[in-house]
């Protein structure tokens, strides 16, 4: 016959008085001499004490004696549930739980040329908008409330950096830092569930309908001479601006008028880094080429004599001479070669040079649309150290070079291209923004209803198109 374990028997005096100078109970008096009145009950605090599922002897004072009884049950019960809490690993600060819950999120890359873009957009607002708010705090003190008047200073309409959609994503990096530490057992609850973030107001559908092929072709006469190929093909193929310039020559089928599509550039804080897979899975992916574009790089691949079609590796270094697109000829410094003249190479592209270039180009083509809005920024004082709000105003163009690729999907639906091709052609894992943006700002529905009713007036020519034919109800 087993005997069980018998459970270890609960002290009878818990929870127990703290003595105190001022009480005049009997134990107090006894641990505390004194001329006090002596009284029957214990004025004091009450000492509560359990024995976490560890087998830690723990401890909490509570001001009265009702509090700590309800204090031990509420602790027992959790107990029985497995729901239990310990309060210690809820008193790190967000910081700290950051450098433990980020590597989760990398797999354990800390390397950032290895990260991904949407990781890289995370890590920029952890460091520009939550640490600088959040980053002291301690996990068991983050506040709803807090979060709420957080997340309504950053939309710009209320003065802040960002707009409501770049709020939102801002936003989904704190959730899941707090609901991960929920499941964590570090935190009860996650304070920021039921924060309300700002609406994305639609944007009106001329504003989202691509730029028109006249239109780039307006843009790409304005723009350097050196960059005319990079536009064309851009608008050709539906790349994104890192894939193209990230494009080798090793990944040119000129024979089967294919571009393969198999590493990025990317800058992570400023510093140009190759990338071995795209955006996402989607987008590594083959994309034709059509016969302009197969015959501006067969134009390219004649004029640059130092160009190498060699396969290389992103450890072997950014090589260069194997880029199909990039700056303008630079020299190295400190090189003493060519008379002192210095090593010319080829200069990867820059997001942000290209931008200043494409700004002033979509500005002397007179295709340009600007907003400008007034946003708050946190601005480091030098001499100080310490941070100040200032308002700056900051500019959104339309179009961007990104446009190019709403401009190339618009085309292909009105060549009659399948939904489902398109989205394998651009490199999407989801066809709603091809259904939405491309297809839809696209269509120009008010000209086909306004052809279908002049069609046959006196004086009004026709165009050429696809009848409306009136479809009997069920």
């Amino acid at each position: 016959m087993v005997r069980k374990k018998a459970a270890p028997a609960r002290p009878a005096n818990n929870p127990r008085p703290n003595p105190s100078m001022k009480c005049g109970c009997p134990v107090c008096l006894k641990r505390h001499l004194g001329d006090r009145p002596p009284t029957e009950e214990h004025t004091g605090s009450w000492e509560a004490r359990y024995t976490d599922p560890s087998g830690k002897d723990r401890s909490k004072t509570k001001p009265t004696y009702d509090e700590a009884i309800e204090f031990l049950e509420e602790t027992r019960t959790a107990m029985r549930q497995r729901t239990w809490i310990d309060p210690a690993r809820g008193e790190i600060t967000l910081a700290t739980w950051w450098t433990l819950w980020w590597p989760t999120q990398t797999k354990g890359e800390l390397r950032i040329e290895y990260w991904t873009q949407s990781q890289l957009r995370d890590e920029g607002m952890w460091r520009n908008h939550i640490a600088p708010t959040f980053g002291s705090v301690k996990l068991f003190e983050m506040a709803w409330r807090e979060t709420q008047l957080w997340t309504n200073a950053l939309h710009d309409e209320n003065g802040g950096p960002l707009a409501a959609s770049s709020v939102t994503k801002c936003f989904q990096v704190l959730d899941r830092m707090l609901e991960d530490a929920k499941r964590d057992r570090r935190i009860p609850f996650n304070p920021a569930e039921g924060v309300k973030l700002p609406p994305i107001k639609k944007k009106h559908p001329e504003d989202r309908r691509p730029p028109s092929y006249a239109q780039l072709w307006l843009i790409r006469h304005k723009l350097p001479e050196h960059f005319h190929n990079l536009l064309i093909v851009a608008q050709e193929t539906g790349l994104r601006f890192q894939e193209l310039a990230g494009l080798r020559w090793c990944n040119v089928d000129f024979e089967g008028r294919r571009i393969h599509v198999r590493e990025v550039l990317v800058e992570p804080r400023g510093k140009i880094k190759r990338k071995t897979y795209p955006k996402s899975d989607a987008g590594l992916r083959t994309v034709p080429m059509t016969g302009l574009a197969a015959r501006v790089l067969r134009e390219l691949w004649a004029g640059e004599p130092g160009a190498s079609c060699a396969v290389s590796e992103p450890k072997d270094g950014l090589c260069e001479d194997e880029l199909v697109f990039h700056g303008r000829n630079k020299v190295r410094r400190g090189s003493k070669v060519n008379g002192g003249e210095g090593e010319p190479y080829r200069a990867p592209l820059r997001r942000s040079a290209f931008w200043r270039l494409w700004t002033k180009a979509i500005g002397d083509a007179g295709v340009a649309r600007e907003t400008v809005r007034t946003v708050t920024v946190q601005k480091r004082d030098e001499e100080t150290g310490r941070t100040r709000a200032e308002k700056v105003e900051r500019t959104d163009w339309w179009p961007d070079f990104h446009d190019t690729r709403h401009a190339f999907a618009s085309r292909l639906h009105a060549r009659g291209v399948p939904e489902v091709i398109t989205q394998e052609i651009l490199g999407h894992e989801r066809a709603g923004e091809v259904t939405w943006i491309y297809t839809h700002a696209a269509a120009d529905y008010a000209g086909q209803v306004l052809a279908a009713l002049e069609d046959g007036k006196p004086g009004v020519e026709r165009k050429p198109g696809r009848r409306l034919r009136a479809v009997p109800a069920a």
